[in-house]
């Protein structure tokens, strides 16, 4: 509203002048059109700060571990994804084999374990302790695994652990990964 105001003031100046032109005239077209997107700009930054932090850094968390090497875990053990491929955020922990959500929002996970022919891969994934789904992996050379998708708050943890008591974890072919959708 305020750029046509001023369009209004301009044309009055120029009228009374008595010097207004055609090239005058698309000058103040042009200013004018550059002060209604000055005014667009301004109302989408405005509705921008107000929605919060869509395309802020907070959204940059995603990770990919792998066991550094084979190894056959007993029944409540946490699998060893010690190896880091991907740790953007580096909301992944090689120290406890945890995720930690940096803040709340919706997350995807995936994990997934080589198995040899004489072990099973049942698997938990545990979040803050208590189990929030399971796989059942049958004796057999497979890929077993699961992904799933979950809200999380700011500070949960999730890790995957054995549900079996001897699940193997082939190195490098097993991996555990997880990243923030919304």
């Amino acid at each position: 509203m305020a750029a046509f105001h001023l369009l209004g003031v301009t044309l009055c100046l120029f009228a009374l002048m008595g010097s207004f032109d055609s090239v005058k005239a698309r000058k103040l077209n042009l200013m004018s059109n550059l002060m209604k997107q000055a005014d667009t700009l301004k109302h989408g930054l405005d509705l921008a700060s107000q929605v919060g932090d869509i395309g802020s850094s907070s959204l940059n968390v995603a990770f990919t571990a792998v066991p550094s090497s084979s190894y056959t875990y007993s029944s409540g053990t946490t699998i060893k994804f010690s190896k880091i491929k991907t740790n953007i955020g580096s909301a992944f922990s090689t120290s406890n084999y945890r995720f930690t959500a940096p803040s709340s929002g919706l997350y995807v996970f995936h994990w997934s374990l080589s198995l040899s022919s004489s072990y099973y891969g049942n698997t938990n994934l545990m979040i803050n302790g208590s189990t929030f789904h399971k796989t059942y992996c049958r004796k057999t050379y497979q890929q077993c695994g699961s992904t799933f998708t979950v809200w999380l708050s700011k500070s949960d943890q999730v890790w995957v652990e054995s549900a079996y008591s001897s699940v193997y974890a082939r190195a490098y072919y097993s991996s555990f990964s997880g990243w923030r959708l919304h």
